[in-house]
């Protein structure tokens, strides 16, 4: 029977497919493991919660299949190769960011670069500035880097996801390493390969001032015991067993952590795909989709209209966040890139 002899080898596809994909996963995961390089594990559903250990095992997968914008380490270096990974002391991270020519002032005018410097964890003593303008400063420096290297890798995937449905539109072949790839793309955004248009909506950047402001909102400019004790900018919740932060204020009866981070980067990457994969903010994508489909550029104060549901707090968390893009001027920073390769030589 024709049609049986069709089904059996879709289905073979598929089985082989899945071998590969099993073990692609333990090569992959034992050098995360050997690199120390693992993000955390476990989460709950809740909606400000969306990076379990599956995810983060795919999310190495992915990396390893499809050999594009490489995770590099969490390290970060300035000219005379002085490295700044941790540094506790705000004043003197201002001192370095200023000597290696980092000026947000520049990136909104001119469109200068921002180097590529990828902090593990923010200063210490940042609660105790007495200058409200230099802890701005300090926070935006360092958490800018870390999204754009973010968007970078989503980026990255977008445009590999629309060549393969452009390929599939024209009636190409799709290849087995973009079949693979598509399957754990699919599963870390929390659908299915067959989804492309779904996947689209949801394989997108969230504009810096969207972010920064998110940040500093949640984490208090970076002060809170959950930044500065557990990396956790962005007020994930997480399950009782995981590793997180007991919110001081919970309420009786609620058995909810905050997320903890090992670094700013895994909070970040965990925000995004929040954001992206979460149902309570589908109206956030279908925004951002529009502003797509109309040619119009990525606006965080915009979008920030759609986060009702990030905030017990509805409408008044949204014009939170739309004041600190305001008074703070970020919307220039939605435009903002990272050194390339060259600039950074």
């Amino acid at each position: 029977m024709p049609e049986k002899d069709a089904l059996e080898a879709i289905m073979t596809t598929r089985r082989f497919d899945k071998l590969i994909l099993s073990v692609a996963a333990v090569a992959v995961l034992a050098t995360a493991a050997a690199t120390m390089v693992n993000p955390s594990k476990g989460v709950t559903a809740a909606p400000r919660v969306a990076f379990d250990q599956m995810h983060a095992e795919a999310a190495h997968l992915n990396e390893a299949v499809r050999n594009v914008a490489p995770d590099g380490p969490e390290t970060a270096s300035i000219a005379g190769g002085l490295g700044l990974q941790v540094m506790d002391d705000t004043t003197l991270l201002a001192e370095a960011f200023a000597d290696m020519g980092y000026d947000l002032e520049n990136v909104k005018r001119s469109g200068a670069a921002v180097p590529r410097v990828y902090l593990v964890k923010l200063p210490g003593d940042l609660h105790a500035v007495p200058e409200v303008s230099l802890k701005k400063t300090v926070f935006f420096h360092t958490m800018l880097p870390l999204i754009l290297q973010e968007n970078e890798r989503i980026l990255a995937d977008r445009r590999r996801l629309m060549r393969i449905k452009t390929e599939k539109a024209l009636g190409q072949k799709v290849s087995p390493g973009d079949r693979l790839w598509l399957a754990v793309l699919a599963d870390r955004y929390k659908t299915s390969d067959d989804k492309l248009q779904t996947l689209l909506a949801r394989v997108d950047v969230i504009p810096p001032s969207l972010a920064l402001s998110q940040a500093a909102e949640e984490s208090g400019w970076g002060t809170s015991r959950f930044a500065q004790r557990g990396n956790a900018l962005f007020g994930q919740w997480t399950s009782a067993d995981d590793h997180g932060l007991v919110p001081k204020d919970r309420e009786a009866g609620m058995v909810h952590k905050i997320k903890a981070f090992g670094t700013l980067g895994q909070s970040v990457s965990a925000y995004m795909r929040n954001l992206n994969t979460h149902a309570a903010y589908r109206s956030l994508r279908k925004v951002r989709t529009q502003l797509r489909a109309k040619g119009a550029p990525m606006d965080g104060h915009i979008l920030a209209g759609a986060l009702t549901k990030y905030s017990e707090r509805g409408e008044k968390y949204v014009d939170s966040i739309r004041l600190i893009i305001e008074a703070n001027d970020l919307r220039p920073l939605d435009d903002a890139r990272l050194t390339s390769d060259d600039e950074s030589a």
